[in-house]
């Protein structure tokens, strides 16, 4: 959505152009208004405008002079002139200085809302051009790596794709990988000086590396590299098909990764001068088996950290480990705690039983009592964090029956559990709702009385915006979400049936009600109000009931 300023010198023009003129519909989100060219370039250096609407008859800064410090210095903003006076040397002046258009005032809304349309398009065929096939592919390839990187952390941290969805991603990537092929991994951690880097220097060191396991590796195979939580460097290996024909007639791949891993902490240590500590996992298929493949050779790295550094482990050093079965749903991205924090309540609720899914599941080949315990404290935690966060106590937020699983978990099964998070959740987003309700009601409040209290001065959208200290945009978005109107079409209204109630109790004259409500010029006061009751001011008090 676009942003739009409003320029004369005459407050009542700019407010009626703001209030009459149905500016969403033309794609505008936010007007702003100004009474004079200095206080539009003060607006314009704090604000993303895209268009600017001008009179040209101003004092001390004219609309040419105006739109002239425009184009100099926001050359992508478009502009259109008014002026009360039919002079061709003006309509020259806004054709030299490229203004869009030059509209004679008064300007009919259906005038200004066809020129605001034309306008419209225009900028949005200038951003289609902007966001050009070639820009975006040359962005992309600039970043290629990045995104290699950020999916391979995504698949290791449990994402999950549909398998047309992973071969199109993999195709777009330039990934040489398909479903169902062997793969093998390397875990590599950065030891001595390697790991007191700075994040920066850490990045150069990892650039580093992975040039030498290319380097090492290139006959046999592809490398697919990340850095993971840990921060240690995870490849991803599996055989190329062109370099399948070079291994010995009895080497395997795995036996031949091994050699090469061995070669590479070499090579780091000899031309890079530090250590590196490397656990070479079994083999698996693509993509299901890489969380597990991934988490074994982390597990061998982990149960010798003790030990000297410069290790070198592979998955024939291991004997064979059982461990529980893990909840993977529980920590796959995105996680509880980000979730609670994004307010995206309904999607909690749906990891839950994804959660309670797989640990039912697990029960038939386990006993899940560790497993709950683990799910329990997971869900518990979660809840704990997002209630203190939001300044509240579980105590007096909470029921005492949903509470006391804080104090002493007292679930006897998974569903009786899985019951309780539930209950717990909606009880967090019942109080959140609450909260953003009472929130936007004491915006719409103060919005009121400032409306209310100012009417006949500033009321326009920055002012009000400005007063509750908040973004105009939001701004707006609140108003309407809560009352049903626009803020615009509020004032608006406001003013007209004050109008009309001056009118009907008192004997003030029509230039002196229009002055009350906000219009300093007492023509445009009349044309509002009759676009707002079909009836002149005058018209108005005439047909009153005796």
């Amino acid at each position: 959505m676009l942003q739009i300023l409003l320029v004369d010198d005459e407050r009542s023009v700019v407010e009626t152009l703001a209030e009459t003129i149905p500016w969403e519909s033309c794609g505008i989100s936010v007007v702003h208004e100004a009474l004079s060219g200095d206080v539009a370039l003060e607006i314009m250096e704090n604000h993303d405008i895209d268009i600017v609407i001008t009179d040209i008859r101003m004092p001390e800064m004219s609309g040419i002079a105006l739109i002239t410090a425009i184009h100099e210095r926001w050359p992508h903003v478009q502009t259109i002139l008014l002026s009360g006076y039919a002079d061709f040397e003006y309509a020259k002046q806004a054709i030299a200085k490229e203004s869009f258009d030059y509209l004679l005032k008064p300007v009919s809304d259906e005038d200004l809302i066809e020129t605001m349309q034309r306008l419209v398009d225009r900028i949005k065929k200038k951003w289609e051009t902007a966001a050009s096939y070639q820009r975006a592919l040359n962005a992309f390839q600039d970043n290629l790596p990045l995104l290699q990187s950020t999916m391979l952390h995504e698949l290791l941290t449990g994402k999950t794709y549909s398998s047309a969805v992973l071969a199109d991603k993999l195709e777009l990537l330039e990934l040489p990988y398909s479903i169902d092929e062997d793969l093998g991994m390397l875990v590599i951690r950065m030891e001595e000086h390697l790991s007191e880097m700075a994040h920066s220097d850490l990045s150069l060191m990892e650039y580093a590396i992975c040039n030498i396991i290319s380097e090492v590796t290139h006959n046999h195979f592809h490398i697919w590299h990340t850095r993971d939580v840990h921060d240690y460097l995870v490849v991803l290996v599996s055989v190329k098909h062109s370099g399948a024909k070079n291994f010995n007639k009895d080497e395997k791949p795995q036996t031949l990764l091994e050699h090469y891993a061995a070669q590479i902490q070499t090579n780091v240590q000899l031309y890079l001068k530090g250590a590196i500590s490397i656990s070479v996992s079994r083999w698996g298929k693509f993509p299901y088996e890489i969380g597990e493949i991934y988490e074994g050779a982390v597990r061998s790295m982990r149960k010798r950290m003790g030990q000297t550094q410069g290790l070198f482990v592979t998955a024939s050093d291991e004997t064979d480990v059982h461990p529980l079965p893990a909840i993977r749903s529980l920590y796959k991205p995105p996680t509880l705690i980000s979730l609670l924090e994004a307010g995206r309540f309904d999607d909690v609720e749906q990891k839950i039983e994804v959660i309670f899914e797989e640990l039912l599941h697990s029960g038939e080949h386990h006993d899940i009592v560790e497993t709950t315990i683990e799910v329990y404290h997971a869900l518990a935690g979660a809840f704990a964090y997002i209630i203190h966060k939001n300044g509240k106590q579980i105590s007096t937020l909470l029921p005492a029956e949903t509470y006391r699983y804080f104090q002493a978990p007292s679930y006897g099964t998974a569903q009786q559990l899985k019951d309780w998070s539930i209950r717990t959740l909606h009880y967090i987003s019942e109080d959140a709702e609450q909260e953003l309700k009472d929130n936007h009601s004491t915006i719409v409040r103060s919005v009121k009385s400032f409306v209310d209290l100012h009417l006949a001065s500033d009321v326009s959208l920055p002012a009000i915006a400005d007063h509750v200290h908040l973004h105009p945009v939001y701004l707006s978005k609140v108003y309407k979400a809560e009352t049903g109107e626009a803020l615009t079409a509020y004032v608006y209204r406001l003013r007209m049936e004050k109008a009309a109630y001056y009118l009907r109790t008192s004997g003030a004259k029509v230039f002196e009600i229009a002055d009350l409500v906000g219009y300093n010029n007492t023509a445009y006061f009349i044309r509002v109000f009759k676009k707002f009751y079909d009836l002149t001011p005058q018209d108005y008090r005439e047909n009153l009931p005796v």
